[in-house]
């Protein structure tokens, strides 16, 4: 599984996502975004991505308290627990 934090250019705060790999990761995010802005993603709108490696790495003022668990596949940031 692979633990990705996603930047989009027309979405603030970003989205954190486990997916088995990328294909899954956009698939998730898609799911999500359709979820939020009522309209499905496209990879040109990724700014930047990254692997999470440590909770550390993540905002801990925003992002961590209002995260969902990032150990199971799904859209932990923002909670999103019914998008897996």
């Amino acid at each position: 599984m692979r633990v990705l934090w996603l930047q989009l250019r027309d979405v603030p705060g970003g989205f954190g996502i486990t997916a088995r790999d990328w294909q899954d990761a956009m698939y998730l995010l898609a799911e999500a975004r359709q979820v939020l802005k009522g309209r499905p993603i496209e990879e040109p709108m990724i700014e930047s991505w990254t692997d999470v490696r440590s909770i550390d790495e993540l905002d801990q003022d925003h992002v961590v308290p209002n995260m969902g668990t990032m150990l199971h596949r799904g859209v932990w940031f923002p909670n999103l627990p019914y998008v897996q």
